[in-house]
């Protein structure tokens, strides 16, 4: 402080004080690392941009793989619903032969015909009739 005065401090003096308390140490509560206070006025460093690309980028990549999750989902559960209906053509496919076998073997008891059927030469299941 300025005595000449009367105890009032000088602009010099205001000034110094000024650039002290900026530039003063402070605490953080939540990191409790010392930093400067002036340093929260510059820009990001280098590495905190990359860290925030970094995040920008993962949770870009997060969101696609979550879209692409709902999608294959979709796709599952209509493949899983066209096995199911297949499932369903393929027994009642086995239920109509046995049927159609079944009205055979009557056709052929009704008209008295004691011949019996069976695969014909070429392997096929056609109901060719052979007489032995």
């Amino acid at each position: 402080m300025n005595m000449d005065d009367g105890g009032a401090p000088s602009k010099l003096e205001d000034s110094v004080i000024d650039d002290s308390v900026k530039n003063r140490r402070t605490t953080c509560p939540h990191t409790h690392k010392t930093i400067h206070a002036s340093v929260k006025l510059q820009r990001p460093s280098g590495n905190q941009v990359a860290v925030r690309k970094y995040r920008e980028k993962k949770k870009a990549q997060n969101a696609y793989l979550e879209q692409e999750v709902k999608k294959l989902r979709l796709v599952n559960r209509a493949l899983i619903r066209k096995l199911q209906l297949q499932a369903a053509l393929g027994a009642e496919a086995v239920r109509l032969r046995r049927l159609l076998m079944d009205l055979k073997s009557r056709i052929g008891n009704e008209l008295g015909v004691s011949r019996v059927y069976k695969q014909s030469c070429n392997g096929s299941s056609d109901g060719c009739i052979r007489c032995d």
